[in-house]
C-alpha cells in the first residue's frame, strides 16, 4: 500500500479541485473504516455475467481512490466494465483530514465473456482486436530519427488535444477548445528531432504490447530510461472520453517525461491509427500536454526511408585531398573513430571522446579498443593506388576513382575494412564506395587534418561515417 499511498496523494491535488471526479466535500475527521459506507454492486440484469460494476462512496467528506485491478478512479461513484471473465479484486481508500483510510477489498466474479465492452472501433485500432495483439514502439532510434513523425516528442496546450473518428481512424484535429484562448493553453508544438536534439537521447526505447487475448493486458519493456524493466499489467480504453488508464505497466516514454508528467498511467489518445498512435500526458507544472509518439513495430520494421539523393559537398580539390604529395597516409582516429551523419553531414552522436561512444550503453569502442586500430591505416597516392595497412601490418592494394561532383570514392581490387571494435568495421558501402562526407581543415593554414568518409544507410537516409586524421 505504500505505493498506492504515494500514487494517491500525487493525485489529490489534482482531484480536490476536479468537480467532475468528486462532490465538492469538506474533509472531515479520520473515519474508523466501519464508519465508511460504499457500495461495489454487479448488474447481473444488464450484463448476465455481471459485467458492468457499480462503484459508490456514499460516505460525505472524503475524496476516493478505486483500484479495481484494471484501472483505478476518483470518482465518488463510477461505472466499471469489465469483458473477461475471472475474479477481479476491488480496493477502495478514503482520505479524510486525518489521513488515509484502507477498507478491505471486494472480491467479485464475473461469470462470462462480454466482448462487446471492447469492440469498439479505437480497442481494435490499438491491439488489432478481440483475441489479438499489437506491438508499439517510441518512434525514436538510435540514429536520432522518426519514421513517421517528426519527432518522438511534441507539445500541445491543455485545451488543444482534441481529436475526431472519422474515415475509421482517430484523428488530433489541432482545434483548441477554447477559441480565443491564450496562446498557453492554445498552442501546437512540432520540434523537428534533426535540430531539437535536446528532446529525446537517441536510443532504444524497448516495446509495448496491448493485448486482448484473454483479457486487456499491456506488457511494457523500458530499455531507454534506466532502472526500469520488463512491466506486466493491464489497461482499459474509455471510448467515449478517449482516456487510457493503465495499472502496473506504464507506456513508453523519454528518459525526462515521467518526471514532468502528472502520472504516466494515464494518457488521453489524441490520435489512432492502424500503425501511429499519440498519448497526450498532463504536465504536472505547466497548462500543457507532453505528447508521446509511438508506431507499431510491424511499421517500423517495414519502414522504407523516402528516396533521398546523396547531397554533393564542396570540398574543394578532392583527388588533392585524399593524396597529392604524392601520397598521403591517413589513419584511424583513436578518440572518436566513427559516428552516424545525417545528409547533411551533421553528426546524429554528441561523441567527443571514447568515453562518450561507452556512455551510449550501446555503441562499443572503450580504451580497450585503441590497440585494435592504432596502427591501421589507409594511404592514397595520385597515381589512383590504395593501400589498407591493418593493425598487425598486413596490407592489401587495389585502385580508386573520385568523383568530384558527388565526392564518391569507387575502388576497385580491393574492399577497405578496417575492425574497430566488435561488430563496427570500417568498411564501404553499395557499389564498394566511399563518399567524402566531411573534411577538416587547420583554421590558420586551410590546410587538411582529417577527413570523415561515410558508406550511405540502404534504408535511411544517413551515413556511417568513419573518422580518418593524417598519420
Amino acid at each position: 500500500m505504500k505505493k498506492l499511498n504515494k500514487i494517491f496523494f500525487a493525485i489529490l491535488g489534482l482531484v480536490v479541485i476536479a468537480t467532475s471526479c468528486q462532490d465538492d466535500h469538506e474533509l472531515g475527521d479520520k473515519l474508523d473504516k466501519s464508519e465508511v459506507n460504499f457500495q461495489v454492486i454487479q448488474d447481473f440484469d444488464g450484463t448476465p455475467g455481471g459485467n458492468t460494476v457499480y462503484l459508490i462512496n456514499n460516505t460525505p467528506g472524503t475524496v476516493s481512490l478505486w483500484d479495481y485491478g484494471t484501472g483505478r478512479s476518483t470518482r465518488a461513484a463510477d461505472t466499471i466494465d469489465f469483458a473477461f471473465k475471472g475474479d477481479y479484486v476491488i480496493k477502495l481508500s478514503v482520505l479524510t483530514s486525518g489521513g488515509l483510510v484502507e477498507l478491505d477489498p471486494v472480491t467479485i466474479t464475473v461469470t462470462d465473456d462480454d466482448l462487446s465492452k471492447v469492440t469498439d472501433p479505437l480497442w481494435t485500432l490499438l491491439t488489432g482486436g478481440v483475441g489479438h495483439e499489437k506491438t508499439w514502439v517510441m518512434d525514436a532510434y538510435e540514429t536520432r530519427i522518426s519514421k513517421y513523425f517528426t519527432s518522438p516528442i511534441y507539445f500541445a496546450g491543455e485545451s488543444n488535444v482534441n481529436s475526431v473518428f472519422e474515415d475509421d481512424v482517430l484523428k488530433w484535429t489541432k482545434v483548441c477548445s477554447e477559441p480565443g484562448g491564450a496562446d498557453a493553453i492554445c498552442f501546437v508544438y512540432e520540434p523537428n528531432w534533426k535540430g531539437d536534439t535536446w528532446v529525446a537521447d537517441p536510443a532504444d526505447y524497448g516495446q509495448m504490447t496491448f493485448s486482448l487475448d484473454g483479457g486487456a493486458t499491456l506488457t511494457t519493456d523500458h530499455k531507454g530510461i534506466g532502472g526500469k524493466n520488463t512491466e506486466s499489467g493491464t489497461y482499459f480504453l474509455n471510448s467515449k472520453t478517449l482516456m487510457l488508464t493503465t495499472t502496473n505497466a506504464t507506456p513508453l516514454a523519454n528518459s525526462w517525461a515521467p518526471n514532468d508528467v502528472t502520472t504516466m498511467n494515464s494518457a488521453k489518445i489524441v490520435s489512432l491509427t492502424e500503425s501511429t498512435m499519440q498519448l497526450a500526458f498532463k504536465n504536472k507544472t505547466k497548462t500543457e500536454y507532453i505528447i508521446v509518439n509511438y508506431v507499431t513495430k510491424e511499421y517500423s520494421d517495414n519502414w522504407v526511408p523516402p528516396n533521398q539523393p546523396d547531397p554533393n559537398f564542396d570540398h574543394g580539390d578532392q583527388e588533392e585531398i585524399l593524396s597529392v604529395t604524392p601520397t598521403k597516409t591517413w589513419k584511424l582516429d583513436l578518440n572518436v573513430p566513427y559516428n552516424w551523419a545525417n545528409l547533411q553531414g551533421e553528426m546524429l552522436n554528441n561523441w567527443n571522446s571514447r568515453a562518450d561512444i561507452v556512455a551510449s550503453g550501446w555503441a562499443p569502442y572503450g580504451d580497450g579498443d585503441v590497440a585494435n586500430i592504432d596502427n591501421a591505416a589507409i594511404s592514397f597516392s595520385s597515381d589512383g593506388k590504395v593501400v589498407v595497412t591493418q593493425d598487425n601490418g598486413a596490407t592489401q592494394s587495389g585502385t580508386y576513382t573520385v568523383d568530384e561532383e558527388t565526392n564518391m570514392i569507387t575502388f576497385s581490387g580491393i574492399t577497405p575494412s578496417i575492425n574497430i571494435a566488435s561488430w563496427v568495421n570500417a568498411t564501404t558501402g553499395d557499389g564498394n564506395k566511399w563518399k567524402i562526407v566531411k573534411v577538416e581543415r587547420d583554421e590558420l593554414t586551410d590546410a587538411v587534418e582529417g577527413i570523415w568518409f561515410g558508406k550511405r544507410d540502404p534504408e535511411k537516409a544517413e551515413y556511417m561515417v568513419f573518422h580518418f586524421v593524417l598519420r
